[in-house]
């Protein structure tokens, strides 16, 4: 065997043997700080609603395996996107082994959302805060609109300061849900006039 046949095998190993400490590592939660609504548009690289069209997992060189989601019909608020976006999440499927993060978002085809997206290709997830740069779109019959729910579905209903203002489930009924539209306009009165954001990474 040759110097570069060994070193392949040698770096095959241990991608192995790191991503089976990591499949049988007890799961944990990610530490997030956390991000209030001048913090999600400034953090943002991108900012985009749009549709997830396709989900899919793939491992990086080293054998770690991402899920891929891929949204279409995209309306972007902030940044440079093509007509799609594929977003990489840490976790998916090695070998036989899950292996994943308790806190990371997960998405379903067919839903639409509201996206802060930065360091997609480079950190683990690819949205500010985590599941804080994260919001359903919806429609409401009842208001004959789209409106905007949380990573927890809980229906936000203003901004009031630096907050957003949420519903909690159990007394979401008879309050009014901030309409897409007016989440939008949110988004672009704080890019137009933005706030001082934390300094802190």
């Amino acid at each position: 065997m040759n110097l570069s046949t060994q070193y392949a095998a040698l770096r095959a190993s241990l991608a192995f043997l790191i991503v089976a400490a990591l499949a049988t590592a007890p799961a944990r939660a990610m530490v997030v700080v956390k991000r209030d609504f001048p913090d999600l548009v400034a953090r943002s690289e991108q900012i985009v609603i749009g549709t997830v069209t396709d989900i899919h997992e793939q491992l990086d060189a080293s054998g770690t395996p991402f899920t891929l989601v891929i949204f279409s019909d995209l309306t972007v608020l902030k940044g440079d996107v093509a007509a799609t976006l594929t977003l990489r999440f840490y976790g998916g499927h090695a070998g036989d082994v899950v292996v994943g993060i308790p806190d990371m978002p997960v998405f379903t085809l067919g839903e639409r959302d509201v996206l802060f997206v930065a360091g997609n290709n480079r950190d683990v997830c690819p949205l500010v805060g985590v599941w804080q740069g994260r919001f359903y779109v919806r429609f409401d019959p009842a208001m004959g609109a789209d409106v905007v729910e949380d990573s927890a579905h809980q229906p936000v209903t203003g901004l009031a300061g630096r907050e957003l203002m949420r519903a909690p489930a159990a007394v979401a009924r008879g309050t009014t849900p901030m309409t897409l539209d007016d989440f939008r306009s949110a988004i672009a009165d704080e890019l137009a006039h933005p706030h001082a954001t934390d300094a802190a990474p």
